[in-house]
């Protein structure tokens, strides 16, 4: 009997794994910056250690989310358009749409990696 994988045809896993990424991304950043700041006596600490950690956090996030979505280009067809129509009843055009979902969501959440990185390149100070 073959074991099965997370990333296997129908999963619905990688379809939700991209959006994991960025809440995990989003919650590690911001409570390492705050553990930070708290953690500085008068709150004017420097923020340069957590710049750094942020950056390589985003980093990570981002090249796990490509990876998502190089595996949903594969799941799709190996063609990158967005207006075919999904309108059989089959299995080849459920993994179809299911790629096409992935990718999607790879798409907004590497946005959103971005925008949650923002703050730790605007600020210098916990103040």
């Amino acid at each position: 009997m073959k074991q099965k994988t997370l990333f296997e045809e129908g999963s619905l896993w990688p379809v939700i794994a991209a959006l994991g990424i960025w809440a995990a991304h989003f919650l590690l950043s911001y409570w390492a910056a705050a553990l930070w700041c708290a953690k500085a006596a008068d709150g004017s600490g420097s923020l340069f250690w957590v710049r750094l950690a942020i950056a390589v956090l985003t980093l990570l996030a981002l090249a796990a989310i490509a990876w998502l979505a190089r595996h949903a280009v594969r799941r799709y067809g190996g063609r990158l358009t967005f207006e075919d129509d999904l309108t059989e009843d089959s299995a080849a055009e459920r993994a179809r749409f299911l790629g096409h979902a992935t990718l999607l969501l790879c798409a907004l959440s590497a946005v959103a990696v971005l925008f949650d990185a923002v703050p730790a390149v605007v600020f210098s100070t916990c103040r």
